[in-house]
């Protein structure tokens, strides 16, 4: 049986577009949580002091709430002290990278990671499951959405808890809609109707755009969505990779070629990735609809304060299908080298659990992983946050195994065909054999 495993040294690519940059802008929060459930804490007299280093990639407003936390925490636990340190975004996955190799002494004992990471750290066995002392697995699978933490779990056992959860809507320009003779606040029906209503909001002034009919230059979001949506609605959740050849099963489904061509030729048609390029087209309203995440809507209420639009649901491959998107989330997890487990994992649930996720999401968009809060009215103020908060009910995870490299693929897929007129059957097959290759550097066979 094929593993992944944990390597010294990966690639990270920033994501071109939607919410991961506009988190750092928001406003920082000023309600600190309460733990919810959380054990007594012993006297200190009975308690051996306990020191944990807590690293994460830097945002200003985020590394306040964790300052928060750690005040918080500390003060509950006097043996405890968290080391925080929020390192820029630059140095972040190189100094992880390193310090996992040194391991104990240089690496950090708290750390974040994004999901399509955690299995390759577990195989790897730079990690240790959740303390059934702080959350046993049957109380996971009780308390969090199951798409939201089915990707830490190996032998029955999690090895993180979710974070800075997103999934994938669609954002539609009310004026450009109407001025079109189209009403924004109707779903798209399938991918034929989507695709007519994006050329109908396109206009040009001869081959020169003036307004794209939809922004759709975050590529790997695009073909992620489009790839899982077929295998999730369509194969009963058939993975990407054949475990017993270890090779994505694209080629053996002409649907996903069909979908990779058609979003090739729909980009060609209604985007040029040279229009109003480095600046956020939607925003701006040049761009009638733009796939991003919920954690978006902040970022809009920043730079476009005044602007109409409407949240949609990614639309279904063929009318009457049922609804998709992919989610993604980042995990708090802890290196076996961590002092001590117990106390590692009372940290990360005091950060992730029920109260804690009301901060995180006030602060930074975040969509809810506790399943508690799913319904939960404060995150249902309107029209647009119902579809967001519907989303998570009809989400699945990235399947990605690693995380940069697909980003790289996807984008030079699209760029092939779209900017160097390459045959879309032969960059797809090119794309193909270059994640197989990924897929093989990310695995180890026992």
């Amino acid at each position: 049986m094929a593993k992944r495993m944990d390597r010294r040294h990966f690639l990270w690519l920033a994501a071109a577009t939607g919410g991961a940059s506009v988190l750092a802008a928001c406003a920082p929060v000023t309600q600190q949580p309460v733990t919810e459930g959380a054990p007594a804490a012993p006297a200190a007299a009975e308690q051996a002091p306990v020191t944990l280093i807590h690293w994460q990639h830097h945002s200003d407003s985020r590394s306040q709430v964790v300052e928060q936390f750690k005040a918080r925490f500390e003060d509950e636990n006097p043996n405890v002290t968290i080391d925080f340190q929020s390192i820029p975004w630059s140095d972040y996955w190189g100094k992880l990278a390193s310090g996992i190799a040194a391991g104990a002494g240089s690496a950090p004992d708290v750390f974040q990671i994004p999901m399509g990471l955690v299995e390759e750290y577990v195989a790897g066995g730079s990690l240790v499951p959740i303390s059934d002392l702080v959350m046993s697995a049957a109380d996971i699978e009780a308390t969090y959405l199951p798409w939201t933490v089915q990707r830490a779990k190996a032998d029955g056992k999690y090895f993180g808890l979710p974070l800075d959860v997103q999934t994938l809507v669609m954002y539609c320009n009310n004026e450009l809609f109407e001025e079109a003779g189209l009403d924004p606040t109707e779903p798209f029906l399938d991918h034929a109707d989507f695709a007519e209503k994006a050329r109908l909001l396109t206009k040009k002034t001869g081959d020169e755009f003036d307004q794209v009919g939809c922004d759709v230059s975050y590529y790997c979001v695009w073909l992620t969505t489009l790839f899982q949506q077929f295998l999730q609605r369509e194969k009963g959740g058939i993975p990407w990779v054949d475990p017993a050849t270890n090779k994505l099963v694209y080629n053996d489904y002409p649907e996903i070629f069909d979908v990779f061509s058609w979003y090739v030729e729909l980009s060609a048609d209604v985007f040029d990735v040279a229009f109003m390029s480095g600046q956020d087209r939607f925003a701006l309203g040049r761009a009638a609809i733009n796939l991003s995440h919920p954690v978006y809507r902040g970022s809009l209420k920043m730079l476009a304060p005044d602007l109409a639009y409407t949240v949609n649901p990614f639309p279904p491959r063929s009318v009457g299908q049922e609804l998709y998107t992919a989610g993604s989330h980042w995990m708090w997890v802890v290196g076996k080298w961590a002092p001590d487990y117990e106390t590692a994992w009372n940290w990360v649930n005091y950060c992730t659990n029920k109260p804690a996720q009301i901060v995180w999401s006030d602060v930074g968009g975040d969509l809810p992983s506790h399943q508690g809060l799913v319904d939960d009215p404060r995150f249902r103020k309107d029209a647009n946050a119902e579809v967001c908060m519907d989303s998570l009910k009809y989400a699945s995870p990235w399947e990605w195994i690693g995380w940069a490299e697909w980003v790289k693929e996807f984008g030079d897929a699209h760029d092939r065909v779209v900017i160097g007129n390459e045959d879309a059957r032969q960059s797809f097959n090119t794309m193909i054999e270059n994640l197989n290759v990924v897929v093989e550097t990310h695995t180890v066979r026992g």
